[in-house]
């Protein structure tokens, strides 16, 4: 199941679907450097403002699947007593 980060760089959103692997690695320190590729970051625990601008060096990490809703046909019926 992929995993959804969520970050906000110069008042940009980005999201980005990536494997448990990449996400690992992305949060893993790079080589001389003390962070890793989303810098040094906090982690959100819920979405307590919606507005990504307000979240400082914070990122939202979802694990889960994009569903896309789909219409249903519904047939209306008369009833008679």
């Amino acid at each position: 199941m992929p995993y959804y980060v969520i970050h906000n760089s110069d008042g940009d959103t980005f999201v980005e679907e990536v494997t448990k692997e990449e996400l690992i690695e992305k949060l893993e320190p790079e080589d001389g450097y003390d962070t890793g590729y989303y810098g040094p970051v906090g982690f959100l625990s819920k979405v307590s403002e919606r507005d990504t601008n307000y979240w400082g060096d914070n990122i939202l990490i979802i694990k889960g699947e994009i569903i896309t809703p789909k219409p249903k046909e519904v047939i209306k019926t008369f009833d008679i007593k």
